[in-house]
């Protein structure tokens, strides 16, 4: 799973499978995420609006970014 800028392993090790619908067969591994994780990536978040450059923004300046990523 991707926290932080970075792929992580989630807090248990646990997978689960994903399924192609057209063929049936698994074709994917999924990170089984709990509340250690969610608790992991709402602090990740937190720091990067707090931190970094995000904050030093001006609220025209995200807009325009986030009109480019969309």
């Amino acid at each position: 799973m991707w926290i932080g800028g970075e792929w992580v392993e989630s807090a248990s090790g646990e997978y689960f499978e994903s399924d192609n619908p057209f063929l049936g067969k698994p074709w994917a591994l999924i990170p089984k995420g709990n509340a250690q994780d969610a608790d992991r990536a709402v602090r990740a978040a937190h720091r990067a609006l707090t931190a970094g450059p995000w904050p030093k923004l001006t609220a025209s300046q995200r807009g325009a970014l986030l009109r480019k990523l969309a």
